[in-house]
């Protein structure tokens, strides 16, 4: 670009940045950042040019000037503008994107006096509030905007909003599973508040404090659930004694599913389970969308009827899900089998004048609800329409939603006392809950991209409708957001169920979806689920050794102390964390830990009947704390057997043992290279030998690059 081009472009930027700026002459006689800008720009000519000393003194004049000091070695694209004048500081090995904005005090810095590059990278459109600093040799990423008087001495990721000292990043760009696969958004990330985690660590302790003295009461101790309505825990009372109704929503069926799905299936069976686990009777509801936009858009593409569609994809859900160790849920509706029972509650919607009728279509009205958003707690007036939310010129409000849809020729429809016509997004929840488990119920959940609209709009109908409290706890799963640069290359964007499960065996993927708090964020890349296998495999290797302890009868007693005492802890510890809101991580840790003290007391050498009972009771006691979690369930043999399907290591279990009965042999014969080979044959492939009293034993290294 030429010289002309850029301060053409510098001079646009003003007006687009400023508006107060009204006129040519007004920039260049009172925008001291415009005029150093200019002069930045010829001198950055002749010092590529190789002239020497001018243009470095005569930046020191234009600094005197204009309060700015602008190396001409820095490299700087079309577009710039410092904001509010003086004291902008830009130093030799800066590098600036197009479009960029300083305001004043903007420090681009380096951190020593080292050699070559050692001034920050700015990309395209970044924004460097007032007084911020910049420091040392980072790249601070496209559109990412720098608070005021923030000093900023790490990378920051595209898109992203850092405040303070040092800088901290609030806002940050991920790519997360939603209902339709991948998608961009702006995450908030949490500022760590001293205050609120003192507050939240006093709570947790008078949460430890009254479950000890319900136990000593003899007592269960009582569950906190957190409330996305309420934003807090809050103690756990079903509508009626000893029973819970749950319902969770499903998917929209007109694709495979994706890890995100995945998620929410796993969490809300951890959450049965456990229910199960503490006595409750359980009735779980969860639903298909077998009629959709997406089902007939698709149906149509591959030249199929939607329903045959529709049909293809809940099977496939099902047959993914149960891989993962997903229990069907005991009711599993589908929102066709519920068209009488839509029709019945939006004709009383109509009725009771919440709801109108415009060519065909019905739509709630949520000027007629008091306190509408009530879940999400958004204000209507910091929003605008059109994400997720259907724009009509038709509708009285941009917020009211449909409850009905008028067909379109060709697409399958139902009749109604508006015409022909399918199910909006919303009311098939409302209806298939009403029906299953009654007008309030006890939990309601499902992503946290369902919050608003569709669980919005679901309290909303529901409660106009019935009158009642719709939900009493509404629960909700976090994001699973990927880092595309952290993902392999060999495995590329492996997000669907059957990808992911070609290169893991499915009790992987299920121990790390439970790794982590159910709210939280999860970060997902190939590299943790080789982390999470390797910590699955340090369960059934713990396995095998206590069971080839037990195995040995011993007339002598020794008993290593250390573990009885946290063996004695363990269930009060475990039921701690999942009476927490389902704190699986807290409750994983606490059986890793427990598998640490078996493998300290197996390295004691222990022996005698004493010992091998305990050890006994601490494998049955792992087996089920496992079976709340659907982790842990089978034997090392069947863990070795499909971890080495999983990794395709070009050799069956029987090629293995003819492998070990060739090095027996061999042993026997004392030709131990030839042992050896065998061995690091084996090893090569990724199985591992082990010798013991009774034979050789074989397992398949876990972890690692696919």
């Amino acid at each position: 670009m030429s010289i002309w081009a850029e301060i053409k472009r510098d001079y646009k930027m003003v007006f687009e940045k400023d508006p107060a700026a009204r006129n040519a002459l007004e920039v260049i006689l009172s925008y001291p950042g415009f005029n150093a800008i200019i002069a930045y720009r010829f001198l950055h000519r002749l010092h590529s040019w190789g002239v020497p000393f001018f243009p470095r003194f005569l930046s020191e004049v234009v600094k005197f000037l204009t309060g700015i000091e602008i190396h001409p070695a820095a490299k700087i694209g079309s577009g710039f503008f410092i904001d509010h004048g003086t004291g902008v500081v830009i130093g030799e090995t800066s590098e600036v994107g197009e479009d960029c904005l300083l305001y004043q005090g903007a420090t681009l810095g380096g951190t020593g006096k080292e050699k070559g590059k050692r001034h920050p990278t700015l990309g395209k459109g970044v924004v460097v509030g007032a007084g911020a600093k910049v420091l040392g040799n980072i790249h601070i990423g496209d559109y990412a905007k720098i608070g005021a008087n923030s000093v900023v001495l790490k990378p920051v990721p595209d898109y992203a909003v850092v405040v303070g000292v040092p800088g901290r990043i609030i806002k940050k760009k991920v790519t997360r599973f939603g209902d339709e696969g991948l998608e961009d958004a702006l995450d908030h990330v949490h500022m760590p508040d001293p205050l609120e985690e003192r507050f939240h660590e006093l709570e947790h302790q008078i949460m430890e404090l009254r479950q000890t003295i319900e136990r000593m009461e003899g007592k269960k101790s009582t569950m906190r659930i957190y409330n996305t309505q309420t934003g807090k825990k809050e103690d756990f009372t079903t509508l009626e004694p000893g029973k819970v109704g749950i319902y969770a929503c499903g998917v929209t069926v007109y694709d495979v599913c994706h890890i995100g799905h995945a998620r929410s299936a796993v969490v809300f069976d951890m959450i049965r389970q456990y229910l199960r686990y503490r006595g409750y009777d359980v009735k779980f509801v969860k639903n298909f969308t077998d009629i959709d936009d997406k089902i007939i858009n698709r149906a149509n593409e591959r030249g199929i009827a939607w329903d045959e569609l529709a049909r293809t994809f809940t099977d496939k859900y099902t047959e993914d899900m149960g891989r993962l160790g997903v229990e069907p849920a005991d009711v599993e509706p589908k929102a066709t089998e519920h068209i009488p029972e839509i029709l019945e509650i939006v004709k009383g919607l109509v009725d009771r004048g919440v709801a109108y009728s415009v060519d065909g279509d019905v739509y709630f009205e949520v000027a007629k609800f008091p306190g509408y958003p009530k879940l999400s707690g958004r204000k209507l007036e910091d929003m605008q329409a059109g994400a997720r939310v259907d724009v009509d010129e038709r509708k009285r409000s941009p917020w009211d939603f449909a409850l009905w849809k008028s067909s379109k020729p060709g697409e399958p429809a139902w009749e109604s006392p508006w015409g022909p016509g399918r199910p909006g997004w919303h009311i098939e929840c409302s209806a298939m809950s009403l029906k299953h488990l009654g007008e309030t119920f006890d939990i309601h959940g499902g992503g946290a991209d369902l919050v608003f609209p569709h669980h919005e709009n679901e309290l909303t109908q529901s409660e106009a409708y019935t009158g009642k409290p719709f939900v009493k706890y509404w629960v909700h799963n976090g994001f699973i957001t990927v880092d595309k640069e952290k993902m392999s290359k060999s495995l590329g964007n492996f997000f669907t169920i059957e990808d992911i499960l070609r290169k893991f065996e499915p009790e992987v993927v299920r121990l790390f979806l439970l790794h982590t708090h159910y709210r939280s964020p999860i970060e997902f890349s190939d590299k943790l689920l080789e982390e999470t296998e390797a910590q699955l495999d340090r369960f059934y290797t713990t396995l095998r050794r206590s069971q080839d302890f037990i195995a040995i009868e011993s007339k002598k007693e020794r008993m290593p102390e250390n573990l009885a005492p946290v063996l004695d802890a363990f269930r009060a510890k475990f039921e701690e964390a999942m009476d927490d809101d389902f704190n699986t991580a807290g409750a994983i840790g606490r059986m890793f830990e427990l598998i640490y003290e078996i493998n300290r007391f197996l390295d004691e050498k222990p022996s005698g009947l004493a010992a091998r009972d305990l050890l006994k009771r601490a494998l049955d006691t792992l087996g089920e704390a496992g079976a709340v979690l659907r982790v842990f369930q089978r034997t090392p043999e069947q863990w070795y057997s499909a971890l080495m399907e999983v990794k395709d290591l070009g050799v069956s279990a029987a090629d293995i043992e003819a492998k070990i009965a060739e090095r027996n042999e061999a042993r026997r014969n004392k030709d131990f290279a030839r042992s050896d080979a065998i061995r690091d044959e084996l090893a090569a492939k990724g199985i591992m030998l082990e010798d013991k009293p009774g034979g050789t034993a074989w397992r398949v290294k876990a972890g690692g690059a696919r």
